[in-house]
């Protein structure tokens, strides 16, 4: 009978751990809900990184907004085109909703349907087609556009976002606050001929194992 009872804790204790550590699962999912939340990280993509063009369309022509062409130059710091890396970008709507598609998960649900992922060409460019996006409603955030930098077998990780110079939201404070890697993010835009707002960013960054 003893053993039959220290058998029963034994399987009890086992039941506990494993409620604990789903709860505990659950709860880091459950807090990832903030699209800006650090702890949820970008997907690969799902044809892998080789295939990935040096251009990206996000939006489809029936997205509401102003078209927006963005050109993305990767740099190390003595000017060497990168071009051995991979890139996400995500943004809100013209809106500023991160307008979820249907089924979404992980980090999906957060990103919206406006994300993709590119590889520079050989000038280390990156041109991404899209709208301006909208500022966050009921915020005093800038609109911006959120760029995640991945190199081979390291950890993707968030630059400083793209804002606007026209934004009216951007105060010198946030621009003050851009510390995070890839060098200042503040873009000028202008429109084309066509209407489409042009804006180019340089994109600075030490490759990992060089100086």
């Amino acid at each position: 009978m003893a053993q039959s009872f220290v058998k029963s804790r034994r399987v009890a204790l086992a039941a506990v751990l494993c409620c604990t550590a789903l709860a505990a699962a659950t709860q880091r999912a459950d807090a990832q809900n903030s699209p800006d939340d650090a702890a949820c990280q970008p997907p690969a993509p799902p044809q892998g990184d080789r295939s990935l063009p040096s251009s990206l369309t996000l939006a489809t022509p029936a997205e509401r907004g102003e078209p927006l062409e963005l050109r993305l130059r990767f740099r190390a710091p003595q000017g060497r085109p990168l071009q051995n890396l991979v890139v996400y970008v995500y943004h809100t709507d013209a809106s500023g909703q991160y307008r979820r598609s249907p089924g979404a998960t992980g980090c999906f649900r957060f990103h919206g349907v406006l994300h993709g992922w590119a590889r520079p060409d050989a000038e280390g460019t990156v041109t991404v087609r899209s709208i301006r996006p909208g500022p966050y409603p009921g915020s005093s955030e800038p609109a911006h556009v959120h760029i995640v930098v991945q190199f081979p077998g390291q950890q993707g990780f968030y630059i400083n976002d793209l804002l606007f110079d026209d934004d009216p939201r951007l105060t010198p404070a946030i621009r003050a606050a851009q510390t995070m890697a890839g060098g200042p993010g503040v873009v000028h835009a202008s429109k084309d001929r066509r209407g489409v707002w042009q804006a180019e960013r340089v994109v600075t960054l030490q490759p990992p194992g060089t100086r």
